[in-house]
């Protein structure tokens, strides 16, 4: 009777499978989406009509992460495709604070795996690891009367496999040198598009039909008098400018929302005149006829030059009223330039204009008169009823007689 004693090894099992857990997007992609969106903020971009820059943003963004998804984070069809659709819907909202979030969001999100390692290993769900079991001992007892066997011969045990050759690394571009020639071809294709409408000019124009259609609508005036006439006496032209900014702030003043800024400017042309009825004095002191004219009148409305109109509106990040304003403003442009007609400054400019004017149609008119020959005068004076600290005695006449 002898005791034969073996051991068995036991395989350790195979480990599960683990996920690799990366960012929603590639950092290509939101880089490119951050890239097309800040293109709303420039002025040449926003020039272009719009039914052609929307879905040259949608595309260019859609498309190319479509690609970047499939081929570099390796998604499935189906989640590229989603991918590219949601990021180039963003890119073509005609607005920065859209895209620009989210990218930088997802930019910051790769940065963070990226500084921690990379892309995070994780176990299968509901499988757990196990860990590899020792070697377990068995025990064999064999009696038995027979004259114990000489040990057999241990059969030929097969060489090993020879090792296999090493397999070349591959090559991996650094992230920043896909991104650079991601933008870089965007970039261009963008450049390319925007040389090719400035130099066809009228591009937009030939894929689309316009009528122009003028209609003039005329009612019956409502006809007004002013009892013995009027006397126009000077008109001044300048540009007037009128500018409104609203600025508005959230968070006790402590988030600035924007400033919208809307501005006109135009051509106006003021007019000035008195009435013949008002109360007109003449005044012979020597051989000087000295007139007391009514006061200096704007003529309401001024002449508006719409024609030479200028408009120029610019909105904050977080501010859409735009339109609204300068409609506001257009609506305020006449009364503006009404009450601007009558000030006072304005009124001193062209006093001395309205002056000769006078001078001359006395002059010319009532001086024809029997009663007024031209042997009586030599010097013409003209004050007019506003002026109230004039001394007729010291002024100069406004018109010499020969």
């Amino acid at each position: 009777m002898f005791a034969v004693s073996m051991s068995k090894p036991v395989a350790p099992p195979e480990p599960p499978p683990a996920r690799r857990f990366n960012a929603p997007v590639h950092p290509l992609a939101a880089a490119l989406l951050v890239f097309a969106d800040n293109l709303w903020m420039l002025a040449d971009w926003n020039a272009v009509t719009w039914w052609l820059t929307i879905p040259l943003s949608f595309l260019s963004v859609g498309v190319v992460t479509v690609f970047i998804q499939r081929f570099l984070s390796h998604d499935g069809w189906g989640k590229s495709l989603g991918k590219g659709l949601l990021l180039g819907l963003l890119a073509g909202v005609p607005t920065s604070i859209t895209g620009t979030p989210v990218g930088l969001a997802l930019l910051t999100w790769a940065g963070i795996l990226r500084a921690k390692g990379g892309a995070t290993l994780l176990p299968v769900a509901g499988e757990a690891t196990t860990a590899a079991t020792p070697p377990i001992p068995i025990e064999a007892q064999v009696v038995s009367t027979n004259p114990p066997v000489p040990p057999s011969v241990p059969p030929a045990v097969a060489p090993p496999p020879p090792p296999a050759a090493p397999v070349p690394p591959c090559r991996v571009e650094p992230w920043w040198v896909k991104l650079a020639l991601v933008l870089l071809v965007c970039g261009s294709l963008l450049f390319a598009t925007k040389m090719v409408i400035d130099r066809m000019g009228g591009f937009g124009a030939q894929f689309r039909q316009q009528t122009i259609t003028q209609t003039f609508l005329s009612a019956l005036p409502t006809l007004a008098r002013t009892p013995g006439g009027t006397l126009e006496l000077a008109t001044a032209m300048s540009t007037e400018t009128l500018a409104r900014t609203d600025e508005k702030t959230i968070a006790w003043e402590m988030i600035n929302l924007g400033k919208t800024v809307s501005e006109i400017s135009v051509p106006v042309t003021y007019r000035y005149h008195l009435n013949l009825r008002d109360a007109w004095r003449l005044e012979v002191s020597g051989n000087t006829c000295l007139v007391r004219a009514p006061v200096i009148r704007p003529s309401l409305p001024p002449a508006i030059h719409t024609d030479k109109m200028q408009k120029r509106s610019d909105a904050g990040w977080a501010r859409f009223d735009a339109r609204e304003q300068m409609i506001e403003l257009e609506r305020s442009l006449t009364p503006r330039l009404s009450a601007q007609a009558g000030d006072p400054r304005r009124l001193a400019l062209v006093r001395e204009e309205c002056r000769k004017t006078v001078a001359e149609f006395v002059r010319d008119w009532l001086l024809r008169e029997d009663h007024w020959g031209r042997d009586r005068f030599r010097s013409i004076k003209v004050v007019f009823a506003d002026e109230l600290d004039a001394k007729p005695e010291l002024a100069s006449p406004v018109i010499t007689l020969r």
